[in-house]
């Protein structure tokens, strides 16, 4: 009994920092979107915040994991990344795909 209490633990203590990057990367990109929307910033611009954002919550990102659209009314950005876990006994992949979008709103 006490062998699986002390591997749940092992297992939340080795699995739980990646979904809590995850969480803080997601809200960095729902700001981002937000303030491109209603900035001049360019696509180029958009991706190396997010990168800086990513680097900042611990999340190692290659620059063709980024998606960024811009257009004249919206933002979209999108994630694709993969951490891998080490259990020990086994190594564990963990898939996030962190995506936001912001539009941009106007008076008719």
């Amino acid at each position: 009994m006490i062998l699986v209490i002390v591997a749940v633990i092992f297992g939340c203590f080795k699995l739980g920092p990646p979904y809590i990057s995850n969480y803080q990367l997601q809200d960095s990109i729902n700001n981002i979107s937000r303030q491109a929307t209603y900035s001049t910033a360019t696509e180029e611009t958009i991706r190396k915040d997010v990168m800086t954002s990513a680097h900042d919550v611990g999340v190692t990102l290659d620059p063709s994991e980024v998606s960024v659209k811009r257009s004249r009314e919206s933002v979209d950005i999108a994630i694709d990344y993969t951490v891998t876990v080490d259990l020990m006994v086994q190594k564990v992949p963990l898939h996030f795909t962190p995506s936001a979008g912001n539009k941009l709103i106007t008076a008719k």
